[in-house]
């Protein structure tokens, strides 16, 4: 009997209602007959002792034609329930163990096999990640679905996490193109080598029709054709050997071969196999990030500088007010008067520092988008100038932008937001506004196009003057606010409204288009040097050493978080995270717990006081081979070189920070010192005075931070910063996609 009629190692997924028990009774007569010995004269059947004793399988031949009563099936499935069981249980544990055997295909469907690839994909998506990779170990095809990147992108997106979708998007266009290219040249090598083996088949036939001699027949039946150039090859007759065995076997074997999916890596990569060209691997992103979130949770960080410690020349030579960065690229402004471009990756200069301001620079923002390509830079000489950022190229000067040291400024793509110590707020249109344009401002009550200087008036309001309307060139003050009673220190833009924070402590939030004062925010009992808003909540930081949140709609003061021993002086929020720079000479990292929603501090990063810094090492060719990971993130830095005392080191630009009697008694110290330390000091006077807090030299003056790093610029001459991928090569692989959480 032949052996094909075996039962298969595993039964149908679905087996048939009407054909179960049949083809369970022929599986089983085959595997009896398989037992038997087959004496090969004759087609009976010959039972042999020692085969085929199976118990089960007589019985099931002789009742294979046995049905359920009638009076059995008109019995409730509860009945039906029990008498199955109870009949059970009247048979040998082997019986019992076999009926098991043959009930689990029923028991036990593998919906991954049966349902359509789109169900499959949805019932996964409600599993949690670790029931995704356990599911992952089953086979091969369920870790295909269990780690399709869907998948991944909405658990990934469910924790709350960002991405950078315009990355991710050139990414994926950039793996399209590669794609594209390698199988355009597959085919075009492949046409090549279709085009030689022509050419080489031709000219092999036209050498043996033109330069062939007699035929000279050896011995063994074989004919030689002497070439032109003697060398000889074997022709058989009847055509059934080819005629040059070498070209032959040089030929690739155009026998199609079956495609067979490579499985995938045990580890995630980058990219997973897409459809036609390589995918994003979100579950390598997820990763990567629950990694990257684990040191932050743990501070596990790497300590950095900029610049390159074996690039020390290319440093600020004074205190640094003012940093930003990107993804590539990060920008300086220091107390010597300069704009400075490094490289992220390289941490160098690039090119020569920016110069044009003749005061200290002390705020700063940029966009290198080729669409802005753009440098705002604000300083204590009263001036905001605009630069391209691709070049350096002084675009714009804005004169006298206010009657003091400017000591922040924001932009969008439409707006520039200036804040001075004069106590105003100004608000400059960044491209021309015609009157057809709906940014043009007709509906300020505030008449702002009269403090343009071009003699414009609304049409709207009521004057005995009407004036025809113009155009409004580029970085015109279109609104002017008042209404601190101090200097402002700080500005944040939402769409069309501002918050600004003063000296005078309290928060401000202004509505660009009316220019009214919406709302005030009384809570600091010192003055304010820091805010942020993203249109919900406001996030300050104040001389009282406490980093207050507010609620935009109800004004409430929500939380007040304590730690800090000195002026609170730059901070940056997110959802879950705020990271706050102080006097005190720390960068404190605040956790929000997603259980209680209490807001917690999880680090402290301090910086040492090392005099001097140590010599390059000639054999060290990247920074992170000298950098130690450490739970505090010591970096060594350099002491600032103090021009005319100590409260000039720490000159920043948060004035009205300080009692007035504290101000007055900077100012004479002002007076008394040289024209030149005077010169040097102009414009940040009062919140130098704040520095007498701890006496240090290492006060923060400015950070920013996203989902990988915290950078941050003090009084010393480098900017210093922490990286909490920790040297992981796959979160740093992967962090170019991440944002800071919203």
């Amino acid at each position: 009997m032949s052996n094909c009629g075996q039962p298969s190692a595993y039964p149908p997924l679905i087996p048939s209602a009407s054909a179960s028990s049949s083809t369970a009774r022929g599986s089983l007569r085959k595997t009896q007959s398989f037992n038997k010995i087959d004496e090969g004269y004759s087609g009976e059947e010959v039972q042999t002792p020692g085969f085929g004793n199976d118990p089960q399988s007589g019985t099931r031949d002789r009742m294979s034609d046995i049905k359920i009563p009638s009076w059995m099936t008109s019995m409730d499935p509860g009945m039906r329930l029990e008498f199955a069981y109870k009949l059970i249980r009247t048979l040998p544990t082997s019986h019992i163990s076999s009926l098991v055997d043959r009930l689990e295909p029923i028991l036990h469907l593998d919906f991954i096999q049966i349902l359509p690839s789109e169900l499959s994909l949805q019932i996964l998506s409600y599993l949690p990640p670790k029931s995704l990779l356990d599911a992952s170990l089953t086979s091969r095809t369920w870790r295909k679905f269990a780690l399709e990147p869907r998948i991944w992108k909405d658990l990934y997106k469910g924790q709350g996490w960002a991405a950078d979708d315009e990355e991710i998007q050139k990414f994926e266009l950039e793996m399209q193109a590669r794609a594209e290219k390698d199988m355009r040249q597959q085919v075009e090598s492949k046409r090549k080598a279709e085009e030689n083996r022509e050419e080489e088949r031709k000219a092999k036939e036209a050498r043996t029709m033109s330069f062939a001699t007699p035929m000279d027949t050896s011995q063994d039946g074989d004919t030689y054709v002497i070439d032109q150039v003697g060398l000889e090859t074997p022709y058989q007759y009847g055509g059934q050997m080819n005629m040059d065995r070498r070209a032959s076997a040089a030929r690739p074997s155009t026998m199609s071969q079956s495609f067979v999916d490579a499985p995938l890596p045990i580890e995630p990569t980058l990219t997973t196999p897409g459809y036609g060209s390589p995918r994003l691997n979100w579950a390598f992103l997820f990763k990567n990030r629950k990694r990257l979130e684990d040191n932050w949770a743990n501070n596990k960080c790497v300590p950095f500088q900029i610049p390159h410690p074996h690039y020390p020349h290319e440093a600020h030579t004074e205190c640094i007010y003012a940093i930003q960065y990107s993804a590539k690229w990060l920008c300086s402004g220091s107390r010597d008067k300069t704009v400075r471009i490094w490289n992220i990756k390289t941490r160098r200069a690039r090119g020569e520092p920016l110069q044009g301001h003749t005061g200290s620079v002390l705020c700063l923002q940029f966009d290198e988008s080729p669409e802005e390509d753009v440098i705002i830079s604000g300083s204590s000489d009263s001036c905001v100038i605009v630069w391209r950022f691709s070049t350096g190229e002084k675009l714009q000067v804005l004169q006298a932008a206010h009657g003091n040291s400017v000591l922040n400024l924001r932009f969008n793509k439409k707006w520039l937001v200036t804040c001075s110590k004069d106590h105003t707020i100004k608000v400059w249109n960044r491209r021309p506004l015609h009157t057809d344009s709906p940014d043009y401002p007709w509906d300020s009550k505030l008449d702002p196009a009269l403090s343009s200087g071009l003699g414009l008036l609304n049409p709207f309001s009521q004057g005995p003057k009407q004036v025809t309307p113009k155009t409004i060139p580029a970085y015109t003050a279109i609104t002017n606010f008042e209404g601190h009673a101090a200097a402002v220190n700080a500005v944040q833009m939402h769409g069309n409204e501002i918050a600004s924070a003063s000296g005078d402590r309290t928060i401000k939030l202004w509505n660009m288009k009316t220019g009214k004062c919406e709302k005030t925010f009384i809570g600091h009992q010192k003055g304010i040097a820091c805010v942020q808003f993203d249109g919900k909540t406001i996030v300050s930081g104040s001389s009282d050493q406490t980093i207050r949140i507010f609620d935009r709609h109800t004004q409430a003061e929500t939380t007040t978080l304590r730690g800090h021993t000195a002026l609170v002086r730059t901070i940056q929020a997110t959802q879950n995270r705020i990271v706050s720079g102080s006097y005190d000479e720390t960068v404190r990292v605040w956790l929000r717990n997603p259980d209680t929603r209490i807001w917690q501090c999880n680090a402290v990063l301090r910086q040492s006081r090392i005099g001097t810094h140590p010599p390059p090492d000639p054999n060290q060719s990247h920074l992170s081979s000298q950098m130690q990971h450490t739970t505090l993130g010591q970096v060594q830095m350099h002491p600032v070189h103090q021009v005319g005392g100590t409260g000039f080191a720490g000159a920043v630009a948060a004035s009205q920070l300080l009692p007035q009697a504290q101000q007055i008694q900077a100012h004479h110290q002002a007076q008394n010192q040289h024209p030149a330390v005077q010169q040097q000091a102009a414009g940040a006077l009062t919140a130098a005075t704040a520095t007498t807090a701890t006496g240090g030299n290492y006060r923060v003056f400015k950070l920013q931070f996203d989902a990988r790093w915290i950078i941050c610029c003090t009084q010393d001459t480098k900017i210093v910063g922490w990286d909490y991928a920790a040297d992981d090569e796959g979160i740093i692989e992967a962090s170019r996609f991440f944002l800071a959480d919203p």
